[in-house]
């Protein structure tokens, strides 16, 4: 019973992590796009940089956190940048901001543009379904990914499948594509990393078992990549263009898909917000005020935040990262010099 309960409690973060990561860049191949198909067959190279990327970051945390006994995302960032985390929590708070934001104000465009529904109702109904998470704390928070992120992978995947056409692929790899698609990949990979960092905390899986979670996502953007090279698409949401072709009913079903995909982002994000904010203490004023500030912003519309936020937040999590990974390596060199 005991390797039973491992077992699913193995599962159940590893839908958590993906949860963080896999967001509606996944689900509408619009990021995937950006980041890697204009690299043509260059592409490969780009998700086994990401690939290489996101397992050396998981071993890094991993290692720190059985090193020093972390037990959350706030010692980590005290443990880290000592007086300056109180600067690096109002930067991350930031990123989240713009994240949460461009969740909900993707909502309201999705509705407005495909069934005329005004008035911020979808961004107003997600930011309640929130506080309600919120509330319950990271146990709720698990339960809700458990629930959707299969789904998400299993309508991801079937779009794929369905859509792939090997006779209309056409890759080919060059020299400079090849180095592109290697610093897309990259810069991707720590751009989705950031949303992940403060659940990892919560995660007890082990660092081999996130190796899963990598296979998962490389085998995604792989899949994604195959659906773009088959088909020519017109819409900035290419694989919820190609859901139709599965099937009548699958277009609703892929739409469903990208509003989860919006919520599993928001739910994480504003999560991490309150972690930051109020440690992780939880009250309806605290959870109020999170969703409130994700609101307020949202307000700025969907094409801004994505046009201009989007830039902001990518160099922030870029910067961060690399930040965090050189005080990481100070912190175990001198670790070990001490044994």
């Amino acid at each position: 019973m005991k390797g039973g309960s491992s077992f699913w409690s193995t599962l159940v973060d590893y839908f958590l992590i993906l949860s963080a990561i896999i967001g509606v860049g996944f689900a509408s191949g619009k990021e995937i796009g950006v980041f890697f198909f204009n690299f043509s067959g260059a592409s490969i190279f780009g998700i086994v940089a990401f690939g290489l990327l996101y397992l050396y970051l998981f071993f890094i945390i991993e290692h720190i956190k059985n090193k020093i006994s972390l037990n959350n995302y706030n010692e980590f960032n005290k443990m880290l940048f000592g007086k300056m985390c109180k600067i690096t929590n109002v930067v991350m708070l930031i990123n989240f901001t713009i994240t949460s934001a461009g969740m909900l104000a993707g909502a309201d465009y999705l509705f407005k543009t495909f069934f005329n529904v005004g008035y911020h109702i979808p961004s107003i109904i997600l930011s309640v379904l929130v506080c309600v998470l919120l509330l319950g704390g990271i146990n709720k928070i698990k339960a809700v990914s458990n629930l959707i992120i299969p789904i998400m992978i299993s309508a991801i995947v079937i779009n794929s499948l369905v859509n792939i056409n090997p006779q209309n692929i056409n890759l080919t790899i060059t020299k400079q594509n090849a180095y592109m698609a290697i610093y897309y990949g990259l810069l991707f990979g720590v751009n989705n990393f950031v949303a992940a960092l403060p659940v990892l905390f919560e995660s007890k899986s082990k660092y081999k078992s996130k190796v899963f979670v990598v296979l998962t996502i490389c085998l995604i953007i792989l899949f994604n990549i195959l659906v773009l090279a088959s088909h020519n698409f017109t819409t900035d949401m290419p694989m919820f263009e190609a859901s139709v072709n599965v099937s009548a009913w699958f277009y609703y079903v892929y739409f469903i898909t990208l509003i989860l995909a919006l919520f599993s982002t928001l739910m994480i994000c504003s999560y991490n917000m309150q972690k930051i904010i109020f440690n992780n203490k939880k009250s309806l004023f605290s959870v109020m005020f999170v969703v409130l500030i994700n609101l307020i912003f949202s307000q700025l519309g969907y094409a801004f935040i994505v046009k201009y936020m989007y830039v902001v937040s990518g160099i922030i999590s870029a910067v961060y990262i690399v930040v965090m990974i050189i005080l990481i390596i100070s912190k175990l060199i001198k670790l070990k010099a001490k044994k």
